[in-house]
């Protein structure tokens, strides 16, 4: 979905390479644009006192799980994906428990978008920092995504957008602000198509991932949305199944190798750490300044904060 949720192309993959190309309606983005206020809203909630802050509150044995190593995926609504005029929105929401690490570790790893190749291959072709001011950056990527019967491949603008509501709660916002996609990949004919033009694989992304420093690490969570193109009656058959197993696992991939690459870089900073003189300044990729810190309204008498 990261993805963050711009990792989560896969999920959109949502009609075979046969259909004919489209145009986004602006019916489907106004479907679009109230499943990300109806998210937003949602965050704000968490953000109330005494709320839960993370997901993985809302049921008992989560966290248990998780630090067990499992990772947890499931759709964020009842019904996903959601039905827009002539789209689909894809709503799915994973978490995973990096041990031995920091909040600051993790966002060290999140904000070097130069490295995300390596990271995340291969749906991620190329990543690059375009513009940083402080807890907002703007970066893009060039995402490649294979599935039955297509291959999808896209160039990408997000803005990333961090807020700390303490020293051990943070969490970030990241939306797209351009999705091309990339006709012939690979061959002597490729090129770019105009924005919201094309087979639909992938209009709009958005997410929200929150962190949360406790028990020796860190909890991460991701919520993803994605909104493609609707699937023709006479083929949802076909497709369906593809649009069920390819979110699941595109996001279990996503926390996955999210959580693999905060470790190589704490083994990587420790073997720097045995290497270098005492008091030496140890190099690394981009790592975006903290964020000032929010504070909470105080809880009420009635509020409780078993989500802390």
């Amino acid at each position: 979905m990261r993805p963050r949720s711009a990792l989560l192309i896969a999920m959109v993959l949502a009609a075979p390479a046969l259909l004919l190309a489209m145009v986004l309606s602006q019916e489907t983005l106004q479907g679009w644009n109230e499943q990300v206020q109806r998210t937003d809203a949602e965050m704000q909630q968490r953000l109330a006192a005494g709320a839960r802050f993370m997901w993985i509150d809302e049921s008992p044995d989560r966290r248990d799980r998780l630090r067990q190593g499992e990772i947890l995926v499931e759709p964020a609504q009842e019904k996903s994906p959601l039905s827009v005029p002539h789209g689909l929105v894809h709503d799915w929401i994973g978490a995973v428990f990096i041990p031995n690490t920091t909040i600051k570790a993790v966002f060290s790893v999140l904000n070097s978008f130069e490295r995300y190749p390596d990271f995340y291959r291969p749906t991620v072709v190329s990543a690059k920092l375009l513009e940083d001011s402080g807890n907002k950056q703007r970066f893009s990527m060039v995402l490649l995504e294979k599935a039955p019967f297509v291959t999808a491949a896209v160039e990408s603008e997000y803005i990333s957008q961090k807020t700390c509501i303490d020293a051990r709660h943070c969490y970030s916002v990241i939306y797209s602000t351009r999705i091309q996609q990339i006709e012939d990949y690979g061959e002597p004919s490729q090129h770019t198509l105009p924005p919201d033009r094309g087979d639909g694989f992938v209009w709009r992304l958005y997410s929200i991932e929150r962190f949360e420093e406790r028990d020796g690490g860190v909890y991460a969570e991701f919520e993803a949305l994605g909104l493609s193109r609707d699937i023709p009656f006479a083929i949802r058959w076909l497709v369906r199944p593809i649009v069920r197993h390819l979110p699941r696992d595109s996001m279990i991939g996503t926390l996955q190798k999210t959580r693999d690459a905060v470790r190589a870089n704490k083994i990587s900073s420790d073997e720097l750490l045995t290497l270098k003189p005492k008091g030496a300044p140890i190099g690394g990729g981009h790592v975006r300044p903290p964020a000032p810190t929010v504070k909470r309204a105080p809880p009420t008498k009635q509020a409780s904060n078993s989500g802390k």
